[in-house]
């Protein structure tokens, strides 16, 4: 319901941040020269949020929380680096796109639907709107950055970076988590 509301509006908010780099995408040129439009590459990461939140919302209670986020932060990692070396080939890298969309519900979905279970029912809005505003301010900078780090390092380097950033945030997030909720049951 709502934890899926507000993560799709993150991942879309999240896709328009790669509009520069799709901007000066290879597979984004048709064959007259002029550049399509970068919509249709983030159209597979909507596709694939939305299956992707299908999937966990039918699928998902059958598995640890924290396992659906490691598996979704290493699948986008995976996705990331997929795309380094499918930046001229516009099917290969919907499609890739639209996996990532797919592990970025993985992630996200659970995180929301635990932050609303463990929010007092009075203090939702104001949490929910906080966490909207950061996620609006934290979006700010990538896409201020995109291009100028797109054309120093190039837009294979940055997919690559990318990747390993998130799966080393995912690895370090999916470790603290497990670590804390072993150490809440572990006898005393």
């Amino acid at each position: 319901g709502a934890a899926t509301g507000g993560w799709m509006g993150a991942g879309a908010g999240g896709a328009v941040g790669l509009l520069p780099l799709l901007r000066r995408w290879p597979c984004g040129v048709g064959p007259s020269g002029r550049s399509r439009p970068p919509l249709l590459a983030l159209r597979g990461g909507g596709l694939g949020l939305g299956l992707g939140a299908v999937l966990v919302g039918n699928f998902g209670p059958r598995f640890p929380r924290r396992f659906l986020s490691l598996w979704g932060a290493l699948g986008m990692a995976g996705c990331l680096l997929a795309l380094a070396w499918t930046t001229t080939q516009l099917w290969a890298s919907m499609a890739i796109i639209a996996t990532l969309g797919l592990c970025g519900a993985f992630v996200g979905i659970p995180m929301q639907t635990l932050i609303q279970e463990k929010t007092p029912e009075a203090m939702r809005g104001k949490v929910f709107g906080l966490q909207n505003n950061m996620v609006n301010i934290a979006l700010s900078l990538p896409l201020a950055l995109a291009s100028v780090v797109e054309a120093r390092l190039g837009l294979t380097n940055v997919f690559i970076g990318m990747g390993a950033l998130v799966g080393l945030g995912g690895v370090v997030t999916w470790y603290i988590a497990d670590t804390a909720l072993r150490e809440t049951q572990a006898p005393v």
